[in-house]
């Protein structure tokens, strides 16, 4: 007959290990962000001020970047980076079909015109050479995605956009640390934009984003553009909008900047971890890191043709995933107004047997462990 203590480890299952779990970071820095927090709301500092400026030198340093503006989110990064660039009505930019939404929505929002291209197999990341293919007349730049934390190829992107007289932009909205040729992401291209959603690697508890380069007087043209035009007291050079990353949101990520390498070595144990367990399991295929990329795990991304039963057995055992992204771009209804981009098969294959499993700092080796053996299990099982 089990003993009492077996029974009762029978009869309760285990804990739940959701896809991400914030609730863990945030406990462990909510003391000091609470102290800073206090701060402001007795200085009633909400807008700018000393603690954005701060975070903006601070992140900038960290990167070895020129400089950095702090916006209110990502996609504003983003749209307000191709208005720097000057991109203008009928302009094409060439962007991965495969990433999130905001890449190619951005570029319509700032007047241009999204061209899809191809990603890499081994990566998802951009396919220069597809990129290529797509360049015409009205190519203004390309953006590349340095996407799940893995730097995409800016040196060959870097290459094609000087051949061709285009300008380039790192969305490195999921890549903050990661580095390629011992250089941080955000410092590669002329301009770089960063998302601070609460899921990401360096993230607030709301909306957060940044531009950051080396080009001062494009730095420049970002902040009057994220700060109505504005060149003087009431004074407006240009027609610009309203985008700021408030006080509160700027003390989170100060504390968690100081944390991020830490962070992000214990994203790298975790992807070896799962790698070591993973190897060999079915048709499972991990993605590479590419020669002289220095990846931040944003995402801990796997590949199978058996995606969508291998998400439902591992929700069985209280296990969370995530897909990211069902559908390339060029497929979505928001995009069907552009001219086809023809087929483009990494991307669409991709959207069909991608699952991420569960990534984040704050992950035990335990934990760690018992989503390698439930995937194995689903493997194992036929």
């Amino acid at each position: 007959m089990p003993a009492p203590d077996e029974r009762r480890a029978a009869a309760d299952p285990a804990p739940p290990i959701p896809a991400f779990d914030l609730g863990r970071a945030a406990a462990a820095i909510a003391p000091e962000v609470e102290r800073r927090w206090r701060r402001l709301l007795a200085a009633t500092s909400f807008v700018g001020g000393e603690e954005v400026a701060a975070f903006e030198r601070e992140f900038a340093a960290y990167l070895g970047a020129a400089g950095c503006i702090a916006v209110a989110n990502g996609t504003d990064a983003l749209e307000l980076a191709l208005r720097a660039l000057g991109l203008g009505p009928g302009d094409e930019v060439i962007v991965p079909s495969y990433t999130f939404v905001a890449t190619a929505a951005a570029v319509v929002l700032a007047g241009g015109r999204p061209v899809f291209a191809d990603v890499e197999p081994r990566t998802l990341n951009l396919d220069v050479a597809g990129a290529a293919a797509r360049i015409t007349e009205r190519t203004a730049g390309i953006i590349g995605v340095h996407l799940y934390g893995r730097p995409f190829d800016v040196e060959g992107a870097r290459s094609l956009c000087r051949e061709r007289g285009l300008w380039l932009i790192e969305d490195a909205a999921q890549a903050h640390g990661a580095a390629l040729e011992g250089r941080r992401a955000g410092t590669l291209g002329d301009l770089a934009t960063w998302s601070f959603y609460p899921s990401k690697n360096l993230g607030c508890f709301g909306d957060g984003g940044a531009v950051t380069g080396g080009d001062a007087k494009l730095l420049e043209k970002v902040q009057r553009l994220a700060n109505h035009g504005r060149v003087g007291h009431y004074l407006h050079a240009i027609v610009g909008r309203n985008s700021r990353l408030d006080a509160l949101q700027a003390a989170v990520l100060r504390v968690r900047l100081e944390r991020l390498d830490a962070g992000n070595a214990r994203r790298g144990e975790i992807a070896c971890r799962y790698h070591g367990a993973l190897a060999g399991a079915g048709d499972l295929a991990l993605l590479e890191d590419p020669p002289g990329a220095r990846s931040v795990y944003h995402q801990m991304t796997v590949r199978t043709a058996r995606r969508d039963a291998l998400k439902d057995h591992l929700a069985l055992a209280g296990i969370g995933s995530a897909i990211h992204y069902p559908k390339a771009l060029h497929l979505q209804d928001a995009f069907a107004h552009l001219p086809p981009a023809g087929e483009l098969p990494v991307a669409e294959a991709a959207g069909g047997d991608v699952l991420c499993l569960p990534m984040y700092p704050e992950l035990t080796d335990d934990e760690v462990d018992r989503v390698s053996s439930a995937v194995r299990s689903f493997f194992e099982g036929g």
